[in-house]
């Protein structure tokens, strides 16, 4: 299993590098106070009510997405965010964000004439190794000197700081905001334009350290106006991130995960995962906290699920916790199951086997197909000729396959030349095609799903070796089987069975809302509930009476009763 860490094999002093440059600890940096402008028109009135001044000269301002003109108005579907939070859309710096001033207030240092200057205070110091600036320039391009200033007195100074014209440049962090006419509330939009742009400014080694005060301005050239929203930080920590290493064991319920310090001073590491590959903030909980070492068993996983992991340093000096390391990836592998329904609908065409399937030998072909499924979209296709070897199906692991109680049930349909012969086994080798017995042989007589008789039904007996798994081969004939709609489930009762179990309960009452009472309970050891697909949503083992269902959602659902006798019940019942 590869994590998504870099491409190719790196040495040391490359992934170190690396997790420097990618464990990046993005912070805003609020404005207390110095904007001269409020040129972002929001909530409901007239643009001129909602704004002091333009960002253009000419009467244009932007627009946030929660302005109308009138109460009644169309919402916008394109502006400045009404949070005011812009995220931005620069490639290498994935994370990074910018908060706004106020829209209600001034929220723009705006420099109309060279020499024009404003001073931008924060509201909390912070040290950093690099600032961000948010800005724009409306009506043509301009220049301006930025000024940082430290907390101790000091300073560093970025001259000729080119800002692009609203319409049309590169490196913009939010584009397609659109903007408005202040003298007439026309509203302009656009899916690329105006835009904001993103400026680096790299301090100092020597004022890494120092926490940012205050930043001034100074418009020094260009024919735009000049127009300073806001800036963030990546800041300073001597507690640096890990460097995660490829994932370790891997089983259907844990993973094995490692990663190397790049912090003398790191006494403990914590751990954040998750299901989706959205990355945790300083502020979000970890899920794993305190480990000592380098290395951590994540356990109590969902099987054949994808997860991401970061972890991030806690450290004895002076900055006591990292950023998150950048991310990496596992998938848990398969596990073993007791029901099973698949249409094989959410894998692409041309795949070979869904996830927890395999693929076992034959030169025939075998592919997930779209043509003429039984439901949905895509189908198994499995052809073999006479001079190939058939291709062989493996299913995932039942952990119930030598119950003596359960069946394989699947639709299926030959091309042409009917019939044919699809065979349904098992194999106790699942790399070795000699080990597969069959258990029957399905005689295909139609060529169509909608035919009579084109579901198929297999008993699966308890002679079954329990480490085996099941297996459907294709005939070697020459014709074209597909088959659809597979279940592994409960096997059906027969007449007598169904007759003799009906006159000893009732279920009632159907439909039901929450609660489903069941009568001769004493003779009933357990109770399976299922949805109309097959799979299994609750099992109560010694039930009373009264069935607590009030968590189903309304539908129509399989209720089967187990007896004490072996024998068993399915009924279908309704929840409204």
């Amino acid at each position: 299993m590869k994590i998504k860490l870099l491409c190719g094999a790196l040495n040391i002093a490359a992934l170190f590098s690396a997790s420097l440059m990618m464990a990046q600890n993005f912070q805003t940096m609020p404005v207390q106070s110095g904007y001269t402008a409020d040129v972002i028109a929001n909530g409901v009135g007239s643009s001129s009510l909602s704004t002091s001044s333009d960002v253009d000269g000419v009467s244009f301002a932007f627009v946030a997405r929660d302005y109308q003109l009138t109460s009644s108005s169309t919402p916008l579907t394109y502006g400045i965010p009404a949070d005011g939070i812009i995220n931005t859309v620069v490639a290498s710096t994935p994370g990074l964000s910018f908060q706004l001033g106020n829209l209600s207030a001034n929220n723009s240092l705006k420099l109309v004439a060279t020499s024009d200057n404003g001073l931008l205070t924060f509201a909390s110091p912070k040290a950093a190794f690099k600032l961000y600036m948010l800005s724009t320039s409306g009506s043509g391009t301009s220049t301006v000197e930025v000024k940082v200033n430290f907390t101790d007195n000091t300073s560093q100074t970025f001259s000729g700081v080119a800002l692009s014209d609203w319409y049309g440049g590169t490196n913009f962090a939010i584009q397609g905001i659109g903007r408005i006419n202040r003298t007439n509330d026309v509203l302009e939009p656009n899916t690329t334009n105006p835009r904001l742009y993103q400026t680096l400014l790299t301090l100092d080694a020597g004022n890494q350290t120092k926490p940012i005060q205050s930043v001034m301005v100074t418009k020094t050239g260009g024919t735009g106006v000049s127009n300073i929203f806001a800036f963030s930080a990546d800041a300073y920590s001597d507690c640096v991130a890990p460097t995660l290493q490829p994932v370790g064991t891997l089983t259907s319920t844990s993973a094995q995960v490692s990663w190397t310090p790049n912090s003398a001073s790191a006494v403990s590491y914590d751990i954040y995962y998750s299901t989706t590959n959205t990355a945790p903030t300083a502020g979000t909980p970890p899920t794993i906290q305190g480990v000592v070492g380098t290395t951590r068993l994540i356990d109590n996983l969902n099987p054949n699920t994808t997860y991401y992991y970061w972890v991030r340093s806690n450290c004895s000096s002076a900055t006591s916790q990292s950023a998150w390391s950048f991310s990496g990836n596992f998938k848990t592998a398969c596990g073993a199951v007791t029901s099973l329904f698949e249409n094989f609908d959410s894998y692409a065409t041309g795949s070979i086997v869904p996830d927890c399937w395999i693929r076992l030998a034959g030169t025939g072909s075998q592919t997930i197909t779209s043509t003429t499924p039984a439901s949905g979209t895509r189908n198994i296709y499995q052809f073999t000729t006479a001079t190939q070897t058939p291709t062989y199906t493996v299913l995932p692991v039942f952990s119930n396959i030598n119950s003596g109680n359960n069946q394989l049930r699947l639709k299926a349909r030959v091309s042409s030349g009917a019939p044919g012969t699809l065979t349904v086994g098992y194999v106790t080798n699942t790399a070795d095609a000699s080990t597969f017995v069959a258990i029957q042989a399905l005689t295909i007589n139609n060529t169509s799903y909608t035919a009579a008789g084109s579901e198929y039904t297999v008993a699966v007996p308890n002679t079954v070796p329990a480490d085996a798994r099941l297996a459907i081969r294709g005939g070697n004939d020459s014709k074209s089987y597909y088959w659809d709609d597979v279940y592994w489930e409960t096997a059906q009762l027969s007449t007598s069975e169904v007759d003799a179990n009906k006159k000893k309960l009732a279920i009632h009452p159907n439909p039901f809302k929450d609660v489903l009472y069941v009568s001769e309970i004493e003779k009933v050891t357990a109770v399976t509930i299922s949805d109309v697909s097959g799979r299994i949503v609750r099992t109560i083992d010694r039930p009373t009476k009264e069935i607590d269902l009030r968590f189903l959602n309304s539908g129509l659902y399989l209720v089967t009763l187990k007896f004490k006798d072996g024998s068993q019940f399915t009924t279908k019942a309704i929840k409204n």
